[in-house]
């Protein structure tokens, strides 16, 4: 039989394999942000302050839910 332990925001959750909802939280939002940038990068619709900071907010909303993907794991043990 298999068990499997979820861990959040511990050490065992960083050790342990990420969950394929936490993958899928971020490669979405990877997804999404990546074409908004784009999108905001090729309008002419704001100006370039306005693009610029845009641009790094999303960029750095990325690293955030990369980061709060990694902090869940699961641990899967055969008994």
């Amino acid at each position: 039989m298999i068990k499997k332990t979820y861990h959040a925001f511990t050490k065992e959750a960083i050790n342990s394999r990420t969950p394929t909802w936490a993958k899928n939280m971020f490669r979405i939002t990877f997804i999404l942000t990546s074409a908004i940038t784009i999108f905001i990068a090729g309008t002419n619709l704001f100006s370039e302050e306005i693009k610029y900071e845009c641009m790094l907010g999303l960029k750095a909303l990325d690293a955030v839910i990369y980061g709060l993907s990694k902090m869940f794991g699961v641990e899967i043990k055969e008994e």
